[in-house]
Order: C-alpha cells, then structure tokens, then sequence
C-alpha cells in the first residue's frame, strides 16, 4: 500500500498577530534589537542588545521603557510569578555576567524607572561561556517572593 498523500492534523487555528501601527511599537518588531522576551501577569517584557527592556501591553503597544543595563544585550528576563518583580541578566562575553532584580510597582524619583533592589555580578572566572537558563529554574527565583 503507497501512501499518495499526507494526513493533515489541525491542532490549533493559526491567527497572524499584527503589532500596532504606532511607529514606536512597530519598529521593535521590524528591527534586530529584540533579544529575549517573557509574558507576565498583564505585560509582555522585551530585553534588547542596547541594554532596554520594553514592557509592552497584551495589544503590543508600548507601555513603558527603561534601561536596565549599561553594558551588553540583556540575554534573559523573567518576571517572578505572582510578584511585581523582574529579573534581568545581561551579558558581554568582555565582561562578567550582571543579574539584576527590580521592582516593578516602585519607581526611581529621578529617572521614573523601576526601582533596581539587587544587582549581583555573577562570577564565572572570565570563562567565555555564556550563562544559559538561570532564569528558567524556579527554585532560583524563590528566594525574592
């Protein structure tokens, strides 16, 4: 018996999701900047190779935009679940990796950014390895409930 066509399993309907059609928002997508990305409670949290994380609204606009980091892409974000936290790493292989956790629901008087409550250089012995899925593991992020 030959198999003449394939069978088809349609497991989910497929919808293109557009991003709104304000300049600032629409450029994030279009560019190459966007580095890691994380959904949160309400927002969707965007580290780009400049060093900014970009919250967005669940419609794609916009919220709010900051610099987390002065040296290096942000290679990891993650918002603690249940909490208005957000941890940041960033990463420059000529640098030590920065781990950075800040708190959304509280803001710097000065810059109107979230206030930064740690931030940690994570010593690696220079290795020129990068640091993969620290933000993965949930038992890592307990300690800041």
């Amino acid at each position: 018996m030959a198999l003449t066509s394939w069978k088809i399993f349609n497991f989910f309907d497929v919808s293109e999701v557009k991003p709104p059609d304000d300049g600032e928002s629409s450029s994030i997508f279009d560019s190459n900047d966007l580095h890691c990305i994380c959904s949160g409670s309400d927002n969707i949290f965007v580290g780009s190779n400049d060093g900014h994380v970009r919250i967005l609204s669940q419609s794609f606009k916009i919220v709010r935009t900051f610099k987390a980091h002065d040296n290096g892409p942000i290679t990891q974000i993650k918002q603690v679940e249940g909490t208005a936290l957000l941890v940041t790493i960033s990463e420059d292989l000529s640098n030590e990796p920065v781990l950075k956790v800040w708190a959304l629901d509280k803001t710097e008087k000065k810059t109107g950014a979230p206030k930064c409550l740690s931030s940690l250089d994570i010593h690696n012995g220079r290795k020129q390895f990068p640091v993969s899925d620290a933000l993965r593991k949930p038992r890592l992020l307990q300690q800041w409930d």
